[in-house]
């Protein structure tokens, strides 16, 4: 019974961080999307107060984890290694990287006058290092999760993770190329 009960914890917890990933992205991609400062102002409060969730949310999946891997697992599974590695890198990029990025955003948007947002601001929105810790950190919640219903040995694992990671920083790349502002022909010089 206690088994199962940690178990739902953990999984919890794995929900919960999806749920903030998945507000995360939208609140990104309605900003760079955006062509109104105030519909980047509540995006990016959405996107710092969603930040907060995931400490709560890793400590959801890691402690009931580590009743886990002591009454059941043990220490020596390979995929519980490399997803708990995983697992604390991807906690590291949000307080670290994105948070910070996060709040110079809203704290931009904020002190913008005009309804459109500076080529300044967009900058911001637009950071590689924020969208490429985004959505690495997506990837490898979703990599921890496939080697939590597959259980690879210790190669496989790090093989997942590395995909996960290069698919993070691919889907960042795909999804910035494909918002770039447009170049309107007016302004383009032919000299």
């Amino acid at each position: 019974m206690l088994y199962n009960v940690v178990l739902f914890l953990h999984i919890l917890g794995a929900v919960i961080m999806f749920m903030a990933i998945a507000v995360l992205a939208l609140s990104m991609l309605s900003m760079v999307q955006s062509k109104d400062t105030e519909n980047i102002r509540r995006w990016s409060g959405l996107a710092v107060k969603t930040d907060a969730l995931f400490p709560m949310s890793t400590l959801l999946i890691l402690l009931p984890a580590l009743y886990l891997v002591f009454s059941a697992w043990g220490w020596g599974t390979a995929w519980i290694n490399v997803s708990l590695a995983a697992l604390l890198g991807a906690s590291f990029l949000g307080p670290v990287i994105n948070l910070r990025r996060l709040k110079g955003i809203l704290a931009a948007a904020e002190a913008e006058t005009d309804v459109i947002p500076s080529a300044v601001l967009m900058n911001k929105v637009r950071d590689r290092v924020l969208w490429n810790s985004v959505f690495v950190m997506a990837m490898l919640a979703v990599g921890i999760l496939f080697l939590m219903a597959v259980k690879l040995t210790l190669i496989g694992s790090l093989i997942t993770m590395a995909l996960a990671v290069a698919a993070g920083f691919g889907l960042a790349q795909f999804i910035l190329f494909k918002t770039r502002p447009e170049t309107s022909v007016d302004t383009v010089s032919f000299r």
